[in-house]
């Protein structure tokens, strides 16, 4: 039977993301009082104000209109820098005319890929649905043109059936920047409109009949004013020096109607330096009015298959606080997702929500989950590109001061390959600097440590074994190097060279010393144990020698964490005992146990029964220490800097490795932290939609951010 959504039951106002896959591009929007619209390749909401709304009689009449809050409000100079000395009070620096719902007037329903608003007069749903994006060298053109449509579909009805005389309703977006124009979409679309910002996005609709998709009886008219009342009411209603262009329509009494609404973008240009991209896109369509066209045509399709999404998380057994989380962080994902043609190949890239970093690799070995489920050859894509294009050769630092002492390193991998569509030099990364002990220093063990997880994980979960072979003196490398960092306990104790005289750090770079410093610590340690057991079991199946050296290092690793474990069962965050990290307790001491999950190895290492003791004392501690007062996850006890993608995969190791919420106590701790997490991002990251780094569950970095998918772990059977 199939299911239903229901109201969201909370705070209704929070921006989600809408966006096409590969496209780099977002229509945001759902904080009140908030600008939004559309954002193309920026890590941020767009910058239009946007009206969605209905006002009381024919598009001239004198009624305000009323709208869903999602605009600021003001109409900006408007035609008073025209008119100078002339201008009145209606071309005044003057807020729009119009009245916006309030919250207790609005219902809203978020599923996996449909997001939609009702009041008593109108409903505006927004349609995202995704998929596997397929394989650009060997799928059809006709099967990449459906994938990569860089566009999303919404429909905007105003039923008005019971009324007593006709109603207007209207999509538009008011501009901040100049270049909105009217767009001709051609003789071909006699019942359609569009308009654009310039040539790179635009918006067009199509006037429908509800619930018989028939070509209603009026037709949609286009206007273009200073201001959205009055373009509804202007007697010259397209005037091109205005910023405010939308799209209505009129419905008499005992009409119902729908505009059914496309929103896309198309680059056709260049768009990134250093290597030189473009969108694969721009294989399959040939104009933004093309693309928008597409949508249009496709309309019914796309919202099928939305539903047909939000069916499946529904019936996934999931509470309805995870299923919210997985919703906003799919959204947020595919935001940043970026398909591009490089001298002659696809070129796939995730950029790093609000940094816009390209293929940041300590969020690619969190994504990969995701995608080795929707398109595997992205993973092969990105490997093959770090190895290509950002691979290097160090040394390690025996003495700590830089000044001497410098042994043999191997190969490591940048923490990225750019910012902000420029790819960064060979070798080098836009982040990294020498001469650091915190953030923008070297991540070069733990960037080794994610290559390799991710090189494990692609050829286990597909059976890639020829492009293994074709890799397997990289895959020899890494063990190789590795060792070199490891010293006798066989995890990190040396820093890179790279480093001079800072030191290495980790992703969390912007917690204390219990989870940013590479050394000595327990999470890294347990991170290098489970890539030498995924390098070892690639390499087994290769028959490489280099098999049995990262099973020996695993030996060490465990060996040596077992007798670190203090008389509580619980591990020191950082091995020293003289650093401040030395008493703090951190629950992703276990995170790298999610790879033998991933991977299905069943024999169970030493290890997992240290570290569920370590995660359940933790979680249980009568202190709360790593809890926060609202019962969201704390990962260090001594840091208010907590990170969603990385909770969501510590709860999935406690759940499913250590049967942890089969204690009733932990069950319950787990609910109220998923009731708290929601709140993280509706109430603490409102404006900013999916957001990663939330400080006492207010978002104050990686915000706009796509890591959070690892919550889609929680789907796995």
């Amino acid at each position: 039977m199939s299911q239903k959504l229901q109201p969201f039951p909370g705070n209704i106002s929070f921006n989600a993301q809408h966006s096409p896959m590969g496209a780099f591009m977002s229509f945001t929007c759902g904080n009140f009082g908030t600008r939004g619209g559309v954002g193309l390749q920026i890590g941020q909401p767009g910058n239009q104000d946007v009206y969605i709304g209905v006002k009381d009689g024919d598009r001239r009449s004198d009624a305000p209109p009323r709208c869903l809050p999602f605009y600021q409000g003001k109409s900006g100079e408007g035609a008073s820098a025209f008119l100078v000395e002339q201008a009145g009070p209606e071309q005044q620096n003057v807020p729009d005319k119009v009245q916006a719902y309030r919250a207790e007037q609005i219902r809203r329903f978020y599923g996996w890929a449909t997001d939609r608003w009702q009041t008593d007069e109108l409903e505006f749903c927004l349609h995202t649905p995704f998929g596997g994006i397929p394989d650009p060298q060997i799928a059809t053109p006709e099967h990449l043109r459906d994938a990569l449509l860089p566009a999303i579909t919404g429909r905007l009805t105003l039923d008005n059936r019971k009324g007593q005389g006709t109603k207007t309703a209207f999509f538009a977006l008011h501009f901040h920047e100049p270049g909105a124009r009217p767009l001709d979409l051609g003789s071909s679309a006699r019942f359609r409109l569009a308009f654009a910002h310039r040539r790179d996005f635009g918006v067009a609709a199509e006037l429908r009949e509800a619930g018989t998709g028939a070509i209603a009886g009026g037709k949609p008219f286009l206007f273009q004013q200073w201001t959205v009342d009055g373009g509804l009411r202007d007697v010259n209603p397209v005037h091109m020096l205005a910023s405010a262009v939308g799209i209505g329509f009129e419905v008499p009494a005992g009409k119902s109607y729908e505009l059914v609404i496309a929103i896309g973008c198309y680059l056709d240009r260049v768009v990134t330096t250093g290597l030189e991209g473009k969108y694969l896109y721009g294989h399959y369509f040939g104009s933004l009015g093309e693309v928008l066209a597409e949508a249009l045509d496709r309309a019914d399709e796309l919202r099928a298959a939305a539903e047909a999404r939000d069916e499946e998380l529904l019936a996934s057994g999931l509470t309805a606080d995870q299923q919210f989380i997985i919703a906003h962080a799919t959204r947020s994902y595919y935001g940043s997702t970026q398909l591009l043609e490089v001298g002659g190949e696809p070129f796939f890239i995730v950029n790093e929500g609000e940094y816009c970093m390209m293929n940041t690799l300590d969020l690619s070995v969190d994504h990969m989950f995701w995608e080795l489920k929707q398109n595997p050859w992205a993973v092969r894509n990105l490997l093959d590109n770090f190895v290509r294009h950002y691979s290097y050769i160090d040394e390690v630092k025996r003495d700590r001061s830089g000044n001497s002492r410098h042994a043999p390193g191997g190969i490591s991998f940048t923490h990225d390959m750019g910012v902000h569509n420029n790819f960064s030099p060979p070798g080098t990364s836009s982040y990294e600097l020498e001469n650091l002990t915190g953030c923008f220093s070297y991540m070069t063990a733990e960037q080794l440590c994610n290559w390799s997880l991710l090189a494990a994980t692609y050829v286990l979960k597909t059976g890639d074994l020829p492009w293994a072979r074709l890799n397997q003196h990289v895959l020899a490398a890494c063990v190789s190097s590795l060792v070199n960092r490891g010293g006798e306990t066989g995890y990190v104790h040396y820093d890179s060279s790279r480093c001079d005289k800072g030191a290495e750090i980790t992703t969390y770079d912007s917690l204390d010393n219990s989870l940013a410093q590479t050394r000595n610590n327990v999470y890294m340690a347990v991170k290098c144990w489970a890539s030498y057991l995924g390098l070892a079991l690639v390499l087994e199946q290769l028959q490489v020698p280099s098999a049995k050296t990262a099973r020996d290092e695993m030996g060490r690793i465990e060996q040596d964490l077992q007798r670190r474990v203090n008389a509580e069962g619980v591990f020191p965050a950082v091995f020293e005992a003289d650093n401040p990290g030395y008493v703090s307790r951190i629950l992703p001491a276990c995170e790298g146990l999610i790879y033998p999950l991933v991977w299905g190895v069943r024999e169970r290492s030493p290890l997992q029964d240290v570290l569920k003791q370590h995660t359940r004392v933790l979680l249980l501690d009568p202190q709360r220490r790593n809890l926060f007062a609202d019962g969201g996850l704390k990962l260090s006890s001594t840091s208010n800097n907590s990170w969603m993608s990385k909770i969501c995969l510590v709860m999935h190791v406690a759940r499913r490795v250590f049967g942890l919420d089969q204690d009733e106590k932990v069950k319950q701790l787990f609910a109220a932290a998923d009731a708290a997490h929601v709140k993280w991002q509706t109430d603490g990251s409102g404006y900013w939609a999916c957001s990663d780094q939330l400080v006492s569950g207010k978002a104050h970095g990686s915000r706009f951010y796509p890591r959070i998918i690892t919550s889609a772990l929680w789907l796995e059977p």
